[in-house]
This record gives C-alpha cells, sequence and structure tokens, in this order.
C-alpha cells in the first residue's frame, strides 16, 4: 500500500499516512488540528514490497 509522509501547514505536526488516511485528511483537515490541507502537504513514499 501507498504511504505518504503528511506535514499540516498550520500546526506543522508530521506524520506517514495510507491512501485512505490521506483521503480523509484531504477531506476533512489536519486531524491535529483540523487545519485545512491540500495535496502538496503529503510527499509520496517508497513502500517496500
Amino acid at each position: 500500500m501507498k504511504t505518504y509522509e503528511f506535514t499540516c501547514p498550520d500546526c506543522r505536526r508530521s506524520f506517514t499516512v495510507t491512501d485512505p488516511m490521506r483521503e480523509a485528511t484531504l477531506t476533512n483537515g489536519c486531524p491535529v488540528c483540523g487545519g485545512p490541507v491540500a495535496g502538496v502537504d503529503f510527499a509520496a513514499e517508497l513502500s517496500e514490497a
């Protein structure tokens, strides 16, 4: 499963998310502070298979 490194532009918290969590974060905002996020706030990571 593809993973992403997410950094909130408001609270600056960073964590790794999967595709479903990425979609939920784009829809609902940062899970820590609730701030709005955009696709540019996610950096794709290579997942080990």
